[in-house]
């Protein structure tokens, strides 16, 4: 029996929540597949991705090479526009960011004032998740205030986003309804430096573990969503897109 490959094109070497679900799914449904880390190191990637995509059913690409990854595969609009790949299929390259976030924040209340820290990739994908749901306001708050203008240079036409320095951060938290944050900030126990607004209705951070921000959110009872969410719907279009989706055996292994 044939073994289907997939894998996700990742430096350095770490061990995936992809790598645990997948498999598992496979498992559930009883397809002869595995799911795999692919590690390569930069200075070998150009010698190296070609084969790995001819040999692999399915991909996933994480950092450092979703923006790499373009000249080897023919990337979808959305790929295009957001300057990122992180799923391949049949030479297809697609992001699926974007459509996690969108699909895990479209039955919630958006009407309010937004903000949005971070302007990174994930930011990226989610105001154009907002953009697709039709915001077309909101406030975008990062370190680095340059990289936030930049941004906003990109979705000029799309969504009017107005750039606060970072340390506006807590007056602009007094004038929120939803908070966004799609920094890596809390991955390894940190906290950011933000004043609890008991009047936000939606705190929702693109981190699937359970952060000191979201702990303190939900003790003040506001509704809060994390990255697993956002990971479970991207999972899915990923299997929508390898043609190997059902609902009812995901759902039993994600236990969401």
């Amino acid at each position: 029996m044939i073994e289907l490959k997939f894998g996700i094109v990742q430096y350095p070497k770490k061990i995936s929540l992809s790598e645990k679900i997948y498999n598992k799914y496979f498992k559930y449904m009883d397809i002869h597949a595995i799911y795999e880390g692919i590690n390569i190191k930069p200075e070998d990637f150009d010698k190296k991705i070609n084969t790995i995509i001819s040999n692999y059913y399915g991909l996933n690409i994480t950092i450092p090479y979703k923006e790499k990854i373009f000249k080897y595969i023919n990337p979808s609009d959305d790929a295009i526009f957001l300057g990122a790949v992180n799923t391949i299929y049949n030479n297809r390259g697609y992001n699926t960011d974007w459509v996690g976030f969108f699909n895990s924040i479209k039955n919630e209340d958006l009407n309010g004032n937004i903000l949005v820290l971070g302007a990174g990739g994930a930011s990226k994908a989610v105001l154009y998740g907002l953009y697709k749901l039709g915001i077309d306001r909101l406030v975008l708050i990062n370190r680095t205030y340059e990289k936030a203008i930049k941004l906003k240079k990109l979705f000029d036409k799309k969504i009017n986003i107005r750039v606060k320095p970072f340390d506006k951060l807590n007056d602009e938290i007094y004038k929120t309804s939803i908070f966004i944050n799609t920094t890596s900030i809390g991955m390894f126990g940190e906290s950011i430096p933000i004043d609890l607004n008991k009047n936000l209705k939606l705190v929702y951070d693109v981190i699937y573990i359970h952060t000191p921000l979201q702990k303190v959110f939900e003790k003040a009872q506001i509704k809060v969503i994390n990255g697993r969410k956002m990971w479970y719907y991207q999972a899915i279009e990923n299997l929508k897109i390898w043609g190997l989706y059902n609902k009812e055996i995901f759902d039993l292994v994600f236990n969401f």
